[in-house]
């Protein structure tokens, strides 16, 4: 199943609202537009873009992976530690990746094998790996990396930082992945009904497996970028990243129950966000309330057809006349 007219329709209304956000902060600030800021804002979102393209692909399967945001922070303290402990560097990013992959693998066969609904278990997996990451940095934050490393976080190509590059042919290869290839259709086909994929000679659990132990190496990559970016691992690193990530791939038009979804929709929904940051930001408004914003825009995003087909029975109710009954 590819992105209908329902999907394009999604995709074009997050461009004019990028667009009208733009002109917005334009208007209200004069730094928005300057290059430095924008830059800054490009790479910023670069590894919650890596978030986003992740959990894309688990909810086209009909999936749920709250464990992104820390085998993020994860997958950059293995570099850190590995690196301090004398691995060579190329070892210690091959690691993190594999463990980012074994995280997910994780998840897939609580999944899969136990039967179990993958919102609990990504859940009790996001406890499990943050405790270690807390374990481990004891509060401290970890900053021993190679110089260059650390460079790639400052690198530009043709004025675009080089994790926003990264970020783009991550998507450019995702989109490709699930729109033209027989697993991406499969995938598809699994969100939209795992009965009915099942019935037609697809291996729904391998379908699974795959598409959480991708999501657990692209969350790992996305990790690499966030060291590269801050020079640094912290605890608290991914934190707020499952209510951004979500609000973003909802806002994109990727559907929570599976079977419709799109990578480039999740990105436009992700640069939605951090321009809404960088606004914040730029006014000196409370940071706080972003987090408010995101909540209520998810429950609408989420509850629209809901709320509508509520205020809609009112409307209704309204207009129908008063029935007098006779004896």
């Amino acid at each position: 199943m590819k992105p209908g007219s329902e999907q394009l329709r999604s995709i074009l209304i997050l461009i004019l609202v990028n667009v009208g956000i733009i002109l917005l902060l334009s208007f209200l600030s004069p730094t928005f537009l300057t290059y430095d800021n924008l830059l800054s804002v490009l790479k910023r979102m670069s590894e919650l873009g890596m978030l986003a393209i992740a959990e894309t692909i688990v909810f086209i399967s009909g999936g749920f992976d709250l464990s992104i945001g820390t085998i993020m922070a994860i997958s950059g303290l293995i570099v850190g530690q590995m690196y301090i402990l004398g691995f060579p560097f190329f070892l210690c990013i091959l690691l993190a990746l594999l463990g980012g992959m074994a995280a997910g693998l994780m998840n897939a066969l609580f999944i899969v094998k136990l039967r179990l609904q993958p919102f609990i278990v990504t859940l009790a997996t996001m406890s499990i790996f943050r405790s270690i990451v807390y374990g481990v940095l004891h509060g401290k934050t970890l900053s021993q990396f190679p110089d260059s490393y650390l460079a790639y976080g400052d690198l530009t190509i043709l004025g675009l930082p080089f994790l926003f590059i990264v970020l783009v042919i991550f998507a450019v290869l995702s989109t490709l992945f699930l729109e033209r290839t027989y697993l991406g259709r499969h995938i598809f086909a699994v969100g939209g009904n795992e009965r009915s994929a099942f019935l037609s000679g697809i291996s729904v659990d391998q379908i699974k497996y795959t598409v959480y132990i991708l999501s657990g190496f692209i969350s790992a990559c996305a990790g690499l970028l966030f060291s590269m970016r801050i020079r640094a691992v912290i605890p608290d690193a991914g934190l707020n990243s499952p209510l951004e990530v979500v609000t973003a791939v909802v806002i994109g038009g990727t559907a929570i129950t599976g079977g419709k979804g799109s990578v480039i929709g999740s990105i436009l929904g992700v640069l939605a966000l951090f321009l809404l940051t960088n606004g914040f930001s730029l006014l000196n408004l409370n940071p706080f309330w972003q987090l408010v914003v995101l909540g209520l825009l998810l429950i609408y995003v989420v509850g629209r057809e809901g709320i509508s087909k509520a205020l809609l029975g009112k409307r209704l109710k309204k207009k129908t006349p008063q029935t007098v009954g006779t004896k």
